[in-house]
């Protein structure tokens, strides 16, 4: 184990950043480790200013310790899988712009605006686009990041966005690898499984991944799914996969970049060192621990990558492969030029003709999934309106987001209306007593009816009181499946400011521009 190697394998650690009051500690961490990867949190994207400090930190400590400028990656696929969301950093999803009809074109000026803007705070590498196609409508954890459930349409949309971001500098992150479309549980939590034919998988969920390598994306995020009909292994730790398939069967010689190594799917069943030897073993590069709150964990992994090379089971010509890779991206997209600037940042961030867009794309994406007429002169009736507040409920989400009402931005346009907000739960008394108040419509947002399907209790009551309900879906579409009996149901595919706002808006107009771009029961 040379002091040379040491620096190659800290390259290949991508590290997620702490609470600004926590960055002397870390740093300390960086240099003793030779970190050389790292990931922005929401918690270091709350101003234009704050991102930039963070990745000019570790920028400066990362060439000093390492002599390379670093891989600096941020999700930020738009829609509620966002880290910044000052101005134009707050963009719609991947199942918003499906909504709008926006084609390859359309999708390749999205890109090429928001990697201007990650380029100027700093940010080399997008965690995006999400190339999953979501086949099962029970998926917990893709559903509305995804452009559509047909591979065409994934291809179409999140490919041109992906070359978008290369035309600015901005590496993609295609994910997740090879499919995280077709399951109905979350590797953020539990052992996920898809049980397709392997034949099945590579013509299908798969495909998109083959087009994005033909078309030169830099690097992909791996799925800890395990695919049976291929391996008895998590995606991330297969070799059949992310060797053999990707590099052999589709030729592909970019970066390929661990999902979180935190995350329950695998760190629940094998060991945390183990899990970075076994991803290495595999064939990825860069091994993602998303959390700063995982450095015992990362420091442990990078003693077992030591020792795994010291024993001989890791040779060093495996981290010379995975070096190298990283060094061409690196070079590719000329990372050491990648500096942030806080005055461009800025313009960028709050460009005014660029919000306008932003704002009609979004309003563009507000789709009516069923009417029977309450909807009209909605502005003249006496409504109460009903919402939980938007929470971190799935490890792809954080408390550092902005918390916001529904309920509260409804009544600020609805002078008519009494906002009350909700538990996910079981209904409060408070809200129980106010269903039974004078009211001519509720208006009820839902907030995830699978894994609350509590929510809809509030629903239950209103409609058994004999006044009409209004429901609106603030994550996801697939829960109409839940309200199809209320008197019109309105989805605006996440909640978030923008996507709130636009709801709103089109409520006190009456237009609803979107169109449901993928297959639901009872509506298709």
């Amino acid at each position: 184990m040379t002091e040379e190697l040491k620096r190659k394998i800290g390259i290949m650690f991508m590290v997620g950043m702490p609470k600004e009051e926590k960055f002397p500690q870390y740093i300390e961490f960086l240099k003793k480790y030779r970190v050389g990867s790292f990931c922005v949190n929401a918690m270091n994207a709350v101003s234009v200013e704050r991102i930039c400090e963070a990745t000019k930190t570790v920028r400066d400590v990362a060439f000093e310790t390492t002599g390379e400028y670093p891989l600096i990656f941020m999700d930020q696929e738009g829609g509620w899988t966002s880290r910044y969301y000052c101005g134009c950093g707050s963009i719609p999803g991947a199942m918003g712009y499906a909504a709008t009809g926006a084609d390859g074109e359309k999708m390749y000026a999205v890109g090429k605006r928001l990697g201007k803007l990650l380029r100027a705070v700093g940010v080399n590498g997008d965690d995006a686009p999400v190339l999953d196609v979501n086949i099962n409508p029970k998926n917990p954890i893709i559903g509305t990041r995804a452009y559509g459930d047909t591979a065409e349409a994934v291809k179409e949309r999140g490919i041109s966005f992906a070359r978008g971001l290369i035309d600015t500098g901005v590496m993609p992150v295609a994910k997740h690898f090879p499919g995280h479309g077709n399951v109905a549980s979350d590797t953020h939590t539990d052992t996920v499984v898809n049980d397709t034919p392997a034949e099945v998988l590579k013509e299908t969920e798969f495909s998109t991944f083959r087009e994005s390598f033909k078309q030169g994306v830099g690097a992909v995020m791996s799925a800890h799914v395990t695919y049976t009909s291929i391996t008895k292994m998590p995606g991330t730790l297969s070799r059949e996969i992310m060797t053999d398939y990707a590099r052999g069967e589709l030729g592909f010689d970019g970066i390929i970049v661990t999902d979180s190594m935190g995350m329950k799917a695998i760190s629940g069943a094998y060991p945390k060192g183990e899990c970075a030897v076994l991803a290495i073993e595999a064939g990825c590069d860069v091994l993602l621990y998303y959390s700063a709150k995982e450095l015992e964990n990362v420091e442990n992994a990078i003693n077992a990558v030591y020792n795994a090379v010291e024993s001989g089971r890791i040779s060093p010509e495996r981290i010379e492969e995975s070096y190298q890779r990283i060094k061409r991206q690196k070079e590719r997209f000329n990372v050491a030029e990648a500096e942030p600037n806080v005055e461009l940042a800025k313009k960028l961030t709050y460009d005014e003709a660029d919000l306008l867009d932003i704002a009609n794309e979004s309003l563009s994406a507000i789709t009516c999934l069923k009417n029977d007429g309450i909807l009209e002169g909605l502005d003249k009736k006496k409504i109460l309106c009903v919402s939980p507040v938007c929470q971190a409920l799935r490890g792809v989400e954080e408390k550092h987001r902005q918390i916001l009402s529904f309920a509260d931005l409804f009544a600020a346009k609805f002078e008519n209306a009494t906002p009350m907000v909700a538990p996910l739960k079981d209904p409060s008394p408070e809200v129980l007593a106010a269903a039974e108040g004078d009211y001519d419509v509720a208006v009820v947002g839902i907030f995830d009816a699978a894994m609350n399907p509590e929510q809809t209790k509030i629903i239950e009551k209103i409609r058994g009181l004999g006044k009409p309900v209004v429901a609106v879906l603030l994550r996801t579409p697939y829960d109409y499946r839940a309200v199809k009996d209320c008197n019109a149901v309105i989805t605006g595919y996440e909640y978030t400011p923008l996507a709130c706002k636009s709801i709103v808006e089109s409520m006190k107009t009456g237009v609803y521009r979107g169109k449901l771009p993928v297959t639901i029961e009872g509506l298709n």
